[in-house]
């Protein structure tokens, strides 16, 4: 925190010039938010036990602290997200981690489009099972309700029998459909292109500067513990004729 303040103050506006000064950014307001959310929910839980244990046959409204633990699960979700963010940015010294992000970056366009696809696939689905099981079914209500148990099915999570009971013909082909098209077409194109794009990457990568301090540091304090290492050339690891 400290740190990013006094960086603020030298840097000024061109402090948000980088992704990743923003990312910190980000990460110290939802910390502090989470924290204060935290601090409102512990007040309101205690005043409504209070309310409980003084009128415990009248009807005490727990909304207010119910939206304040709400809020607090999305923060700290959201804070997940960005702490994660954050360690796999932290993870290109190491050059495993590295080839993965290159790879990633080299297949970006085709990823990008294959998300896409998949992202109008699941919406289809879910508007047509909306359309067609909302009436009855109260996993389908909503057109999220629908979004949602749509991407359950590719976890392997859903309720076959409600479907099945409801319209044994419509439903097995609707849940048919989005199985063999979404998860076994779509997504395994989807992987397909990341592990071409991973094999091309192994080809021409070459390691970063800031690898090659890691992987020196790392010996020199394999070194200094009495551990003998050899440092890996940059060809020894491909294959010998």
């Amino acid at each position: 925190l400290l740190s990013q303040g006094e960086l603020l103050r030298k840097q000024k506006w061109c402090y948000f010039h980088s992704k990743w000064n923003v990312l910190e950014l980000a990460i110290i307001l939802a910390s502090w938010s989470a924290l204060a959310v935290f601090v409102k929910r512990t007040v309101l839980v205690e005043r409504d036990l209070q309310r409980y244990r003084k009128h415990g046959e009248e009807g005490i409204s727990f909304s207010e602290t119910a939206a304040a633990d709400a809020a607090l699960g999305y923060i700290l979700a959201f804070l997940v997200l960005l702490s994660t963010v954050k360690l796999w940015h932290l993870f290109r010294l190491n050059p495993k981690m590295n080839m993965i992000t290159s790879a990633l970056r080299r297949a970006w366009g085709d990823i990008s489009g294959f998300i896409v696809v998949i992202l109008i696939m699941l919406l289809a689905y879910s508007i047509a099972s909306n359309l067609i099981f909302g009436w009855k079914l109260r996993s389908y209500k909503t057109l999220f309700d629908a979004a949602e148990t749509m991407i359950s099915l590719q976890l392997g999570i859903f309720n076959y029998e409600e479907v099945l009971d409801y319209s044994p013909l419509l439903g097995s082909f609707l849940i048919g459909s989005c199985i063999i098209f979404v998860t076994f077409v779509v997504l395994n194109l989807f992987i397909s292109v990341i592990l071409v794009a991973f094999n091309e990457e192994q080809k021409y990568y070459q390691l970063s500067e800031e690898g090659e301090i890691v992987d020196l540091l790392l010996m020199k304090i394999l070194s200094f513990l009495g551990i003998k290492c050899k440092r890996q050339e940059p060809g020894s690891s491909s294959e010998q004729p």
